[in-house]
């Protein structure tokens, strides 16, 4: 199969499988060659087979005629394998790289770099949070893998307290300057093995916003580590929040990890939705006491 095949298909399958229109986007121009490939590629899917959901991701792609050279550089700075050395240092150094390259990719791919497709995003988060009951105004929330603090801004107004964790000191440094007026957020650079630092049974909800895959993929011991490691710091009617468990495997084996590691934490898994946003695919995991 050549490369202009290839990414016919990709669009084809994409387009069949009511993925959003950022999310196709991004998928397109992670394997496409260059810009000027992936145009081709997406003009020719629109003249053989026309449809809405590629006529969006036209019109996305010449509103971001730079998302190209965003997806490419965030994609080398940060490739999805295991690391083969030590997995936090390994991460650390990636993302302290990506978020030189640019802010908003490097926590959130689809969004092209762009500012304002990550904060339509990010309050569609908040808002099913909100929908799932698990936030409130006084309520206590730790964002693991906080990145450049997007969620916490957009969290910020409606919950008591909200501290942000990211292993690498340039995501905080970036979001420190960014939330620097917001009162109730905070942030620490962290050690990436456990929670230490956040104090047993002081929050009310522990969030891994894309920042679980990284964790499966350093293995097991981090992964289950840290679903242990949430379950210590939940208050009583507490809950942990996953939104994207892995890259690449499907939701009944994230499913699967989830359920035991949450067992063996004292929790259980309480929700799985397979695709709850317009803006993002990742799937949603709710763990909690039983």
């Amino acid at each position: 199969m050549s490369e202009d095949e290839r990414l016919a298909e990709l669009l084809a399958d994409a387009a069949s499988g009511g993925l959003p229109p950022a999310v196709i986007a991004m998928r397109l121009l992670m394997e496409a060659s260059g810009p000027g490939q992936a145009r081709r590629a997406l003009d020719e899917a629109l003249r053989n087979a026309p449809s809405e959901p590629l006529a969006a991701v036209s019109n996305l792609m010449d509103r971001e005629p730079g998302a190209w050279h965003v997806v490419r550089t965030v994609i080398d700075a940060v490739a999805h394998e295991a690391p083969h050395d030590d997995p936090v240092a390994h991460w650390a150094r990636l993302f302290d790289n990506a978020v030189q390259a640019s802010p908003e990719g490097s926590v959130a791919l689809y969004s092209l770099g762009n500012p304002s497709l990550l904060a339509t995003a990010t309050d569609e988060i908040v808002g099913r949070m909100r929908d799932w009951e698990l936030i409130g105004p006084n309520r206590a929330v730790l964002d693991v893998g906080c990145g450049i603090g997007r969620l916490g801004a957009r969290l910020a107004p409606h919950v008591g307290e909200i501290i942000g964790l990211d292993i690498s000191p340039g995501m905080i440094a970036e979001a420190e300057r960014r939330c620097a007026a917001v009162p109730n957020l905070r942030f620490a650079v962290s050690g990436g093995r456990d929670l230490a630092g956040i104090g047993t049974r002081t929050m009310d909800l522990v969030v891994f916003v894309d920042s679980f895959p990284y964790l499966q993929l350093s293995g097991e011991d981090l992964a289950g580590g840290h679903v242990a490691e949430a379950a210590r710091v939940l208050r009583p009617a507490g809950a942990v929040l996953i939104l994207n468990a892995s890259y690449g495997r499907s939701i009944p084996e994230d499913r699967a990890d989830l359920a035991r590691f949450a067992q063996a934490a004292g929790l259980v898994l309480k929700r799985v939705e397979k695709r709850p946003f317009q803006t993002w695919d990742a799937p949603a995991f709710v763990l909690a006491e039983p």
